[in-house]
């Protein structure tokens, strides 16, 4: 049983999802051991209107004259529900933000005391299906009542302790719209790995770095490829590449199947996406089973025709360079029964495995882990098409270990920031070689005679010649060096005689550090020392201590 006297729960409203440049329209704090409740309304400090009356009802009306909460209040509330004791439960991550940003905006202390649980982490879904995971759809799958239409603070937190309750023991997860009780038989396939990102709240996951290099790319001609708007170009493409290449598919619905059978299912969330079904052809193409959409994958078809005319080359590289003319397979299902995790390779041999990826905006790090688990061991490479420019591109996928990974981020930094000093050097006949920062030393190149050196970065700041092709540069250094010297010599024993004459002969200034750093100084009477400015020492020369004495 769960001990609700652990637990409080918080909800807010806001006008926006932004803490910064939104309000907080109202907090409620719901104690599930006594049913005490706190709602306070808030005024509008950001914004001059409300956006979101249509969610939780709340209007401009409801907010006049109302007042900010105090510190008074704030501790009040503290003791009244014991929130320095308590964890304070949250669904979602907006709730704790806004009312971080709320105390820190009008002062008030005590929010790092508090400590909070964002229980959506125990409902692992797709980033791309958080509309769908909404509390409401959760309590009326699991038959809570009181959903209502418009949202209120006090009953939404009475609904997100209910569905606390359903939750708190076990992780949740969703697939598509089917909703599961995870447990450990379950193998994880490594596709959704990276997008389900609470998984890494249910189990410890390898990390995996890579490096990347394109090694060859396809262009097609520009105006005769089009993209549609559904899963359907993908599938199309994908299918086409799969046929032309005559590989052999590997049926794993029986494994799939048993693996499914692992977890408990416990229902379906409604769902938003409306796709189209659609049938593979032996040919390349695709036809539809819904009379309404064939006039759609038509045109979906005659794509398919065109490229299959233009991308006859890239099926040859395939072949020959990727799989050595050997057998290919689809979707080829490789189990890592240390890990737990599987994965299923869109075309593999023994020489090879190609993950083709026909979406917008390719990141290698959101399928580095699929990669990884697909590879086992083989060489790997990623198919993918810039629908922009309509040029397939093959990347090599290399598995590195982290000092590797460190080293080539450091470099790419050090690269970075090379260019951008280069910028700054005027002399064209100068090329920066390294610049890491500020504090370290440049590394230079003279274009014109080869020469090589190092340099301070204010030095090669204020001179920006080769000390080879101008020697003199040099002398003109050590000489502007030794009057900057002497003159600071000179200033300290003026500042000291200044010190020591303002100070009647009480104090002596033991070291200078230059007009905008602290002096040390000493008492020639109690023998105090202590650092300060030398402009604020001539205004207020005398000892500290002494006067205090006195």
């Amino acid at each position: 049983m769960i001990d609700s006297s652990k637990y409080v729960v918080l909800d807010v409203e806001t006008n926006g999802l932004n803490s910064t440049r939104f309000d907080l329209l109202s907090i409620s704090i719901y104690d599930p051991k006594n049913n005490k409740s706190y709602d306070r309304f808030l005024p509008l400090d950001k914004n001059s209107d409300i956006y979101t009356t249509h969610i939780n009802g709340i209007t401009k009306e409801m907010l006049k004259g109302q007042t900010h909460i105090t510190q008074e209040e704030f501790d009040s509330l503290v003791v009244e529900f014991d929130l320095y004791n308590r964890t304070i439960l949250t669904y979602g991550n907006i709730d704790k933000v806004f009312l971080k940003e709320y105390c820190n905006r009008h002062k008030i202390s005590g929010f790092d005391k508090l400590l909070f649980f964002n229980f959506k982490h125990k409902i692992i879904s797709s980033s791309f299906s958080s509309g769908i995971v909404s509390k409401d759809n959760l309590c009326n799958l699991f038959k809570i009542d009181n959903v209502n239409e418009i949202h209120t603070g006090h009953n939404d937190c009475i609904l997100e302790w209910e569905l606390f309750k359903k939750v708190y023991d076990r992780f949740l997860l969703i697939t598509y719209c089917d909703v599961f009780e995870l447990n450990d038989k379950y193998i994880i396939p490594a596709s959704i790995l990276q997008t389900y990102g609470n998984f890494k709240y249910y189990r410890k996951i390898p990390k995996v770095y890579i490096r990347t290099k394109d090694v060859k790319k396809f262009q097609l001609i520009k105006r005769r490829v089009f993209r549609f708007d559904t899963n359907v170009s993908g599938i199309s493409i994908e299918h086409l590449i799969n046929t032309l290449l005559d590989v052999k598919k590997i049926d794993s619905f029986g494994f799939e199947l048993k693996n499914k059978m692992n977890l408990k299912y416990l229902g379906t969330l409604p769902s938003p996406y409306n796709e189209i079904p659609i049938i593979l052809n032996k040919d390349g193409t695709v036809s539809t089973i819904s009379p309404e959409h064939e006039k759609y994958i038509e045109q979906v078809n005659k794509t398919t025709r065109t490229l299959q005319k233009q991308i006859e080359p890239l099926i040859v590289y395939i072949k020959s360079r990727i799989f050595k003319n050997d057998p290919i397979l689809s979707q080829e299902l490789i189990v890592n029964e240390e890990h737990n995790i599987s994965a299923k390779c869109d075309l593999s041999n023994n020489n090879a495995v190609l993950e083709i990826k026909m979406g917008h905006n390719l990141d290698f790090d959101n399928i580095k882990i699929q990669l990884y688990y697909e590879s086992n061991n083989r060489p790997t490479y990623v198919l993918h098409f810039d629908w922009e420019k309509k040029i397939f591109i093959i990347t090599k996928v290399d598995f590195i270990s982290e000092e590797e990974y460190r080293e080539e981020k450091n470099n790419k930094k050090i690269k970075k920031s090379t260019k951008q000093f280069q910028k700054k050097i005027n002399n064209k006949s100068v090329k920066v070689i390294e610049y890491v920062n500020s504090e370290q030393p440049v590394k230079l190149k003279c274009l014109n005679c080869n020469y090589e050196w190092i340099s301070k970065y204010n030095k090669i700041k204020n001179c920006q010649l080769c000390p080879k092709c101008f020697p003199e540069t040099q002398t003109i250094h050590k000489e502007k060096k030794m009057v900057k010297e002497k003159e600071k010599i000179d200033y300290e024993k003026k500042f000291s005689e200044s010190v020591f004459t303002k100070s009647n002969g009480s104090i002596a200034v033991l070291k200078y550090n230059g007009s905008k750093s602290n002096a040390e100084v000493g008492c020639l009477k109690c023998y105090y020392e202590w650092k300060i400015r030398p402009d604020h020492l001539l205004e207020r020369c005398y000892c500290p201590k002494c006067r205090n004495n006195r």
